[in-house]
């Protein structure tokens, strides 16, 4: 999993770091979802592509419960869908077309899952957005 947004929408989200670094969320996504709904004027947007560059290969933690915590077998299945990218030349396409969902779906705001209650952590955020308490 991965993501990507240019200087001015880190700037911008720098700006709301109250709103990103104390929402009590492990996962940085939903942190984002609520810093979009929140705070910044203009929403954040998401593009999803069919075949990502960046993949997950851990296969225990907090989702998943495995009796066999090798990644080998997740780093060869990544390794197979690199080569058939690859062959079909979907790597490093000429052009993409893109769709836009033309109905904006309104979320309810929702609570944090937990797990980003401590105020060290909300600290060491804070100091990645160069902004003090």
């Amino acid at each position: 999993m991965g993501m990507a947004f240019n200087r001015t929408t880190w700037h911008d989200i720098t700006r709301c770091a109250r709103h990103f670094c104390e929402y009590d969320d492990y996962n940085w996504d939903w942190s984002l979802q609520h810093v979009s709904q929140q705070c910044l004027r203009q929403k954040l947007h998401v593009m999803v592509v069919k075949g990502p560059r960046v993949f997950h290969i851990g296969e225990c933690g907090v989702h998943h419960k495995k009796s066999n915590c090798e990644s080998n077998q997740v780093i060869s299945k990544v390794q197979q869908v690199l080569r058939v990218a690859r062959r079909s030349h979907q790597l490093y396409p000429k052009s993409i077309s893109l769709m836009v969902a033309s109905v904006i779906k309104k979320t309810k705001l929702r609570k944090g899952n937990g797990g980003w209650g401590d105020q060290r952590d909300h600290q060491l955020c804070f100091n990645i957005t160069l902004i003090g308490r």
